[in-house]
């Protein structure tokens, strides 16, 4: 999609970052809430101390929390249609065709579960390692990881698949720190632009095509 609109972008991640925090159950008390008396604790003057009134402020040891968070009063999450967070990552996957920084393979099934030949792979793309660029790879579960009645279930798991992602390519991502492995139905606009590199197998980008029509 062109021009790339920053603007969408932004609304999206703000609501994706808004739905994470969520609502905040953490709850202190207030001087009206906590237990102690309302009496003078010592006399106003004459003691060579500091005046104080009753036992409960907040900079007292057992006293109450000044601006403390309220319970479930605090929710921070928000509203955002449908068809605008679609049309966000229309954006965001074209931003990334756009830098240059799309990777397409036909196929992410690999050999092996061993991390350091899929880092050799990813080491041709100048992806992981010290000095390498962050990747977000995005894969699809093929015809055998179907659900019977012809329904994919992301909870799937075959032989050769866990909840759409190859086995091997799971395993094998699990220690690169750089690198975070979804299936497409997990690929969202904070992920994409949080990551240099995007790579998309051929069957995860005719789910996306097939999604986002």
């Amino acid at each position: 999609m062109d021009p790339i609109r920053p603007d969408l972008l932004q609304r999206v991640v703000t609501w994706q970052r808004n739905k994470k925090r969520g609502k905040r159950k953490a709850k202190t008390k207030t001087i009206s809430e906590v237990s102690g008396s309302g009496r003078k604790v010592r006399n106003q003057k004459g003691g060579g101390v500091a005046r104080a009134g009753h036992s409960r402020p907040a900079h007292w040891r057992g006293g109450a929390k000044a601006h403390g968070p309220k319970g479930s009063i605090q929710d921070y999450t928000s509203k955002l249609n449908k068809a605008v967070r679609r049309l966000g990552l229309k954006h965001a996957l074209s931003q990334k065709l756009k830098e240059g920084n799309l990777i397409l393979t036909s196929s992410l099934q690999l050999e092996s579960h061993k991390t350091k030949n899929f880092a050799a792979i990813l080491d041709k793309h100048d992806i992981g390692g010290q000095y390498g660029a962050t990747a977000f790879v995005v894969d699809h579960a093929t015809a055998n990881d179907v659900a019977e009645g012809g329904d994919y279930d992301a909870d799937v798991t075959s032989s050769d698949s866990i909840g759409g992602i190859n086995v091997n390519l799971k395993v094998a991502s699990r220690n690169l720190y750089k690198v975070k492995v979804v299936n497409q139905l997990g690929s969202n606009v904070y992920d994409i632009l949080g990551h240099e590199k995007l790579v998309l197998s051929l069957d995860a980008l005719k789910a996306l095509e097939e999604r986002l029509a």
